[in-house]
């Protein structure tokens, strides 16, 4: 393969990884396996991506001169499965709300969403980067990384008064503070990854 058809595919798992993140929200929106179970698959699809990429980049560097480029689709290929991952721990966090019968509040449910959907908005950001090289573009993502880090931080505090306060349980806790954490995650390698190209 070369480096042309590695960029594509590499790009390519950039829209998989948007599409997983459409999955999860539905699955916790509407309370639906389904979703989640769909989800899933393409999350193990992409970890199949990214061993073949990297086998493909590693090939192609024996007889390449340009091993920068090479070495950023490394790195782009690897941030965009690990994105995968993240979205695959907020999916089984989701399992364990529903196994545990724990309930978040309408605060809580709106503050995630709200932080999921800002982190989306990196991830939308991030894919028409990767199709248009905009620098404006690369800019938007990194600016709405560190707007999603600040709803995680000040939504987790605002968790943890409500844990003290009776309205949360510690395991609800958790649960919510990891799915903020993961999604915070997926902006943070959205920026990681524009700042590759």
């Amino acid at each position: 393969m070369d480096i042309g058809g590695i960029k594509a595919k590499a790009f390519g798992m950039a829209d998989a990884v948007g599409d997983i993140l459409g999955l999860v929200e539905r699955g916790f929106m509407e309370n639906k396996d389904s979703y989640l179970s769909e989800a899933m698959a393409k999350e193990e699809a992409l970890n199949e991506s990214e061993k073949s990429l990297t086998k493909s980049i590693l090939e192609l560097s024996k007889t390449s001169g340009d091993k920068k480029e090479l070495s950023a689709l490394a790195q782009a290929v690897a941030a965009l499965e690990r994105m995968g991952d993240e979205a695959a721990n907020i999916i089984e966090r989701m399992e364990v709300k529903v196994a545990e019968k724990l309930m978040f509040d309408e605060t809580s449910v709106n503050q995630f969403m709200e932080t999921y959907d800002v982190m989306k908005k990196s991830v939308e950001m991030m894919r028409n980067f990767l199709k248009y090289q905009d620098a404006a573009i690369k800019q938007g993502v990194i600016d709405n990384g560190f707007r999603v880090k600040e709803l995680v931080e000040r939504y987790r505090k605002e968790h943890a008064d409500r844990l003290v306060q009776g309205i949360s349980t510690p395991l609800g806790a958790n649960m919510y503070f990891d799915m903020l954490d993961f999604t915070g995650n997926l902006a943070r390698h959205a920026s990681n990854v524009v700042k590759l190209f």
